[in-house]
């Protein structure tokens, strides 16, 4: 009975070993984690064909500055207005953006500019607007209206950036002597304007006289002794027949004739001469005159302050309007 167990057992051993090589095997891919794909964070690159060809290193400076001029870009692109500040005779040197609209901010009144750039500017008030196609630099001077003591000098140097807008700030020295000239430069021309008022007004009058109307604000009368036009110029007989009234002013009309055998250019200059209040004098149709031709001579005289007044009678004294 115990020499037979050994080959049973034996037996058992291989028949089992058979059977294992007996069966199917199927292989399969090894396994990948989540955990192993979330620590790879370079994607997977096929591979590439070799064509001989080698690439150059590119150098970390090139990089790096490439990188710096990103960011530079950037950074241009997300500020503001900018504020400069300019002295007149210094040249001032300021980035602009080419192919765009470019906007600069005086502190002049009614800035005017002078360059000789093929740049389009223009002025609106105290804007200049600047524009460039191409990169070349811009000089232009900036004066306010025609005084050319203060001048602003500009070197506008274009870049691929996004528009511009600088304001351009005067020092405290500078921005008084701006501010006498414009006061100075306003009240001339208020002056002006009134002269240039003034004038327009003795033409409407003149205007109204040769079309035979009364001017707005003027009554006609007879012309006193003492109302008399003098002029002084040869061959020229003077008579005064009308006056025309108002509150600060008289409008002599009279008839200025040509006493001598010759044509006569009259001269206007020659009544203006007499009188200290003569303020202005016209002839109406013509000016030179044939051998005994008269034309209208209007003469415009000042009226004294205590000629326009009249008195009123006292009603305690009995008096009637």
């Amino acid at each position: 009975m115990n020499r037979s167990v050994p080959p049973i057992l034996l037996f058992l051993t291989v028949s089992t070993a058979l059977s294992a090589d007996e069966l199917p095997v199927t292989v399969l891919p090894p396994a990948t984690t989540v955990a192993e794909d979330s620590s790879s964070s370079q994607p997977v690159v096929p591979s590439q064909p070799d064509f001989g060809i080698e690439l150059p290193p590119v150098d970390a400076s090139v990089l790096k500055a490439a990188k710096q001029q990103a960011e530079s870009s950037t950074t241009t692109a997300s500020i503001g207005p900018q504020h400069i500040a300019v002295k007149p005779g210094i040249n001032e040197l300021m980035p602009i953006a080419v192919g765009h609209l470019n906007r600069l901010v005086t502190p002049f009144e009614h800035p005017v500019v002078t360059t000789t750039s093929q740049a389009t500017t223009s002025t609106k008030g105290k804007i200049v607007y600047v524009a460039t196609a191409d990169e070349t630099p811009v000089t232009l001077y900036i004066t306010p209206g025609d005084n050319q003591d203060i001048a602003l000098s500009l070197t506008l140097i274009p870049k691929r950036i996004p528009a511009r807008e600088i304001h351009l700030d005067l020092d405290k020295g500078s921005y008084q002597l701006l501010n006498q000239w414009q006061h100075a430069d306003a009240a001339s021309r208020t002056s002006s304007q009134q002269e240039q008022a003034y004038i327009s007004q003795l033409k409407s009058l003149f205007r109204d006289l040769g079309m035979q109307k009364t001017p707005p604000g003027f009554s006609l009368r007879e012309p006193k002794p003492q109302e008399q036009i003098r002029c002084l110029q040869d061959r020229v007989q003077i008579k005064t027949g009308q006056v025309l009234e108002s509150q600060d002013r008289l409008i002599l009309v009279g008839l200025a004739k040509n006493t001598g055998g010759d044509m006569l250019e009259f001269d206007e200059r020659s009544c203006a001469t007499t009188q200290q209040d003569v303020l202005a004098v016209s002839v109406w149709p013509n000016v030179v005159l044939k051998p005994q031709e008269a034309t209208e001579l209007y003469v415009v005289v000042r009226q004294a302050p205590e000629a326009s007044v009249s008195l009123r009678p006292s009603l305690l004294g009995g008096g009637q309007p």
